[in-house]
């Protein structure tokens, strides 16, 4: 089972199992869809995670109030009412985010490349892609 960044830094480092089966960004290809390889503005590779987790752990917590509707629920509308939920989360989401961006102007530059993914808080993040 594969954890958020902030439950996994702050296992225990003596955990062998957590740390080998927990981890969100193993660099040992066993997952490869976590860890992506990019590149700064130097062209210089660095490994970053493919997902956001910590996003993942807010959306989980948020549908999590509806769990006592979504018990009682069919099959069919459990489905139905999850995609329209996240269809209206999705919609909430882009809103915001072109308002704080449309809030900041071009006064930024290239703030596209600030990533809170990048691997600089991974126990692996010493290691450079070849």
């Amino acid at each position: 089972m594969i954890v958020d960044t902030y439950h996994y830094t702050t296992h225990s480092i003596d955990d062998y199992l957590c740390k080998k089966w927990c981890n969100p960004a193993p660099l040992d290809g066993s997952a490869p869809n976590l860890v992506i390889v990019v590149h700064d503005k130097d062209g210089n590779p660095y490994y970053k995670r493919a997902f956001n987790t910590q996003a993942c752990e807010q959306l989980n917590a948020w549908l999590g109030g509806f769990e006592s509707m979504l018990r009682k629920m069919t099959q069919g509308n459990f489905d139905w009412f999850l995609h329209a939920m996240l269809f209206y989360h999705t919609q909430k989401v882009i809103e915001r985010q072109q308002k704080s961006s449309s809030q900041k102007g071009s006064s930024d530059g290239d703030s596209d490349d600030s990533d809170n993914n990048s691997l600089s808080d991974s126990s692996d993040s010493s290691v450079q892609p070849t």
